[in-house]
């Protein structure tokens, strides 16, 4: 019963563990949960289904329209009924359909179908910029936690150094070896070291609560990131920019909806231009009437006799006098205060700035391809020359280790040498980073999938 009870409980709390157990999120998982849950996607995906909405109207609106009417009246008076004698009540009314269609206006409504078209292509290309933006932002976000926990991870293994000083310090303080001083100098630089690894934590804390407010998650505890098992730095780095623009002009959906803007806007000018056209359309009317009164009593003084009028029957009404009617009708624009000629100017200006909005999005493409590819150059030199730097430093911090610990020089020159060991794997952790973000991003606008 008691071996029972207590493989019971190691299994309840190997379950709470594994129930508990932080979860890890992957770049992948970040700009996937991103994409599915930002409000601003969201939003964005609202306005594109605002245009089509308005291109499915815009295509019904080639089909003619249909309207039902009817009235009735209630009324008193002398009036003449429908057998043309009079009565004092009124009590009738009418009902009928219409429809109209439009056969020709310089064909505005295909142009409009057009216009909507571009727009709601244009709107989805929107879309994917916003996406892309934000899949680029959370790539830093994670990125900049990797470094930081690298640079954490710095921090505690030159504090662990210090520490270790500190023993051999005391050691040789107790023999004799070394003066107090010297103890005291090597403490000082393991407080500095302590708050520094503090920052870093902070660094580390505010790095993950950055990206987890990119991704709006819910709440923000325990969040943490996978931190992948190789990230390094190629041996060479080559790469053309200009192959990678051409590639980018097929792709990048900032310059899709530069082109669909134009398009756009020529549909909208031809849409002014037929203004200019006669509008030809036809109207179908097919209605009927019917009134309620009652007998009409006539006294004829002169033979004596009292005749009376049955009421007009309802449906005997309604089918005597049903109504068609058909028209065609033509309207030409002569003189508008020349509002038409304001419009075709206003729709020809519109489209020339589409086409410089789309030249300006090219150029900026280009620029921006250009300066990832020279940021990435100069990052990727940076590394190696920090690593020739880091080698350097690590090799002399050892040497000057070394005479410390015989007491050949201070503890001073000491702490120089090394912080400057620190600052050098600091910035060699630095020039890494930055290398792999900027070859994401010449990546991403080749049109590769962003991950580690």
């Amino acid at each position: 019963m008691k071996k029972t009870f207590i493989t019971v409980l190691i299994v309840s709390i190997g379950f709470v563990l594994e129930s508990n157990a932080q979860k890890l999120w992957t770049l992948e998982e970040c700009i996937g949960y991103a994409l599915d849950n930002n409000l601003q996607i969201k939003r964005q995906t609202l306005q594109t289904e605002i245009a089509k909405n308005d291109l499915l109207q815009s295509k019904i609106d080639l089909a003619p329209d249909l309207n039902a009417g009817g009235s009735h009246s209630i009324g008193s008076g002398r009036v003449l009924n429908n057998n043309y004698q009079f009565t004092k009540k009124v009590n009738n009314g009418s009902f009928g359909l219409q429809s109209s269609i439009v056969v020709f206006k310089g064909f505005q409504k295909l142009n409009t179908i057009k216009m909507n078209k571009y727009n709601l292509l244009g709107s989805l290309e929107d879309l994917e910029k916003l996406k892309n933006d934000i899949a680029l932002n959370i790539a830093g976000g994670y990125l900049q936690i990797l470094f930081s926990k690298e640079l954490l991870e710095v921090s505690k293994s030159q504090l662990d150094v210090t520490k270790l000083q500190i023993e051999k310090t005391k050691k040789l303080f107790e023999v004799g070896n070394v003066a107090k001083g010297a103890l005291l100098e090597i403490q000082a630089t393991a407080a500095t070291e302590e708050a520094n690894l503090i920052q870093a934590q902070n660094d580390l804390n505010l790095a993950n609560l950055t990206l987890a407010q990119m991704l709006d998650l819910d709440t923000v505890k325990g969040f943490s990131v996978y931190v992948p098992v190789e990230l390094n730095v190629p041996v060479s780095f080559s790469e053309d920019p200009d192959s990678v623009y051409r590639i980018a002009l097929g792709n990048m959906p900032q310059i899709k909806s530069a082109e669909y803007n134009l398009m756009r806007s020529k549909s909208s000018l031809a849409i002014a231009k037929a203004g200019r056209s006669p509008e030809l359309s036809l109207t179908g009317y097919y209605s009927t009437q019917y009134d309620f009164y009652d007998s009409i009593r006539q006294y004829n003084p002169v033979t004596g006799i009292i005749t009376r009028t049955d009421p007009y029957p309802i449906r005997t009404q309604l089918g005597d006098k049903l109504y068609k009617q058909i028209s065609i009708n033509l309207s030409i624009p002569i003189f508008n205060k020349f509002l038409i000629q304001k419009n075709i100017s206003n729709a020809k200006i519109l489209v020339d700035d589409a086409a410089y909005s789309l030249q300006q999005s090219q150029l900026q493409l280009r620029k921006d391809i250009e300066q990832a590819y020279a940021d990435a150059i100069a990052s990727f030199e940076n590394f190696k020359s920090r690593q020739k730097t880091v080698e350097a430093q690590e090799e002399n911090f050892k040497y000057v280790q070394q005479k410390f610990d015989v007491g050949l020089i201070n503890s001073v020159d000491y702490s120089v040498a090394k912080n400057s060991y620190t600052k050098a794997k600091s910035d060699l952790l630095q020039s890494k980073y930055e290398f792999i973000f900027k070859t994401k991003i010449l990546d991403f606008y080749k049109g590769n999938v962003i991950k580690l």
